[in-house]
């Protein structure tokens, strides 16, 4: 089908006179229409979650039918991740599961990969389009063009504005997302993200409050705020606003919906955040905060800019504003010239804070860091040991902050039946998975009494 087609009138982009078919006309079939089917996939964090969903929004409203990765589809789209090298190395993996699956099929680079590095990907001959996470929200148009004119094509420029997609709308979930940050300046020594990601952008606060009350009038029960660097919002702009307006501002605006912070850089905790946090019931007291290290040399060959001593005093002064607060973190093991008293520094500094949640990840050289050539590179079975006592611990913290919340109450968030005859499993405002009988079901916000724990999950009673 071509531009003078009367069929393809109704369906042309209109951008600059360049003619955009409607996929859903290309493929025609003896019965009729055929649709296009396009599957996703995701590698990497909450954000990168959070736009595959807004672009497979966008590839639903222009009429794809979207499939499972493991399923036949015309169009194979992997949100990348460039990490480390297994993120990038997995991404790789995934573009050539693809083009295994459908050989015809057009196949898609995006994210973060093809903006930090698209000459790999280049080299990599089952992948037909590398869209870097400057193009997301245009991706829709690159497939039809590049399905209407065929030919490999890479679309990567600088990033400059707030990448525009659809909130996350995920149906089988009751918990939204809702991406407000992006970029990072940070420069720790291990990371490819202020490249991959560029500099700091942040939705208008305008903006976050008219997706936020969307979010809420579709029926989510709780939004999520993410970022790239969210303790970051507004800094790109002197005198600009910061996060704890917008937590202050989206709580108001949506209440009783609940307001999650995804994470918080332990620099930026500042008493203005903490007050928007304790001035609102409907935000949860549940915090994560990356430590990384628990050591000050690693955390200074790092580039981190706190010590273990200020990250403690931080989690201390929390735990005496909010009532048993929840606490997660991330923590890399292995990094390069950590001794064994670098690492038990970081064991002991994770049992003063009580973490309730361990997110470890062990060292991965990343090309174009300084970290990549720093010398006494940590082997990979001392990485690996280190790792598993780190998991070890994380999961006898998790007992004892169970334990600590037997007795007191949680509003839980339901969200699908329990493994547990008769209950239902959700979530508590401490990111606490919770089981408990109850009258309602998925979507329901109940006040339960906890009364005990079943492994990491907690146990409870509905409250009448």
């Amino acid at each position: 089908m071509d531009c003078s087609d009367p069929g393809a009138q109704d369906f042309t982009g209109g951008n600059g006179g360049n003619c955009y078919v409607h996929l859903r006309y290309v493929f025609q079939g003896r019965d009729g229409v055929k649709r296009i089917k396009a599957a996703f996939t995701t590698l990497g964090c909450k954000v990168n979650q959070d736009e595959t969903a807004g672009m497979q929004s966008l590839f639903e409203a222009a009429g794809f039918e979207i499939v499972d990765f493991d399923e036949l589809a015309d169009v194979y789209i992997v949100n990348t991740c460039t990490v480390t090298h297994l993120a990038s190395r997995k991404s790789r993996q995934m573009l050539r599961q693809a083009k295994r699956r459908n050989r015809e099929a057009l196949v898609v680079a995006a994210g973060c990969y093809p903006q930090a590095a698209p000459e790999e990907l280049a080299r990599l001959k089952e992948v037909d389009l590398i869209v870097g996470n400057s193009h997301k929200p245009d991706l829709v148009d690159l497939v039809q063009d590049n399905v209407a004119n065929k030919g490999r094509r890479i679309v990567v420029d600088a990033l400059t504005e707030f990448p525009q997609l659809p909130v996350s709308r995920l149906s089988e979930r009751n918990r939204a997302t809702l991406k407000i940050q992006d970029g990072c300046q940070r420069y720790c020594t291990y990371c490819i993200i202020p490249k991959a990601r560029g500099p700091l952008r942040s939705m208008p606060l305008a903006d976050v409050l008219a997706k936020g009350r969307e979010l809420a009038a579709a029926g989510f029960r709780e939004i999520v705020l993410t970022g790239i660097n969210l303790t970051s919002y507004g800094k790109e702009k002197e005198g600009g606003e910061n996060l704890s307006r917008v937590v202050n501002s989206l709580a108001q605006a949506v209440s009783p919906v609940r307001i999650r912070i995804s994470s918080v850089e332990p620099t930026d905790f500042d008493a203005e955040l903490i007050e928007a946090v304790a001035a609102n019931a409907n935000v949860c007291k549940d915090f994560h905060i990356p430590l990384q290290s628990g050591s000050d040399g690693v955390l200074k060959r790092m580039g981190r800019k706190y010590s273990a001593a200020e990250f403690l005093a931080l989690a201390d002064s929390l735990k005496q504003r909010f009532d048993r607060p929840s606490f997660s973190t991330d923590i890399i093991v292995g990094f390069p010239g950590e001794t064994d008293a670098e690492f038990q520094e970081t064991l002991e500094l994770v049992r003063k804070v009580g973490f309730c949640r361990l997110h470890v990840f062990r060292y991965s050289p990343r090309a174009g860091t300084p970290a990549a050539s720093y010398k006494d590179q940590v082997a990979p079975e001392i990485a690996g040991r280190r790792s598993q006592q780190l998991i070890k611990l994380g999961h006898v913290l998790a007992k004892e902050f169970a334990r600590e919340l037997i007795g007191c109450n949680e509003e839980m968030l339901i969200e699908e039946a329990s493994t547990r005859p008769g209950e239902w499993v959700g979530y508590g405002k401490r990111y606490m998975r919770i089981h408990s009988s109850a009258d309602s079901g998925p979507g329901s916000l109940i006040r339960v009494e906890i009364t005990g724990h079943w492994g990491l999950d907690l146990l409870a009673r509905p409250l009448v």
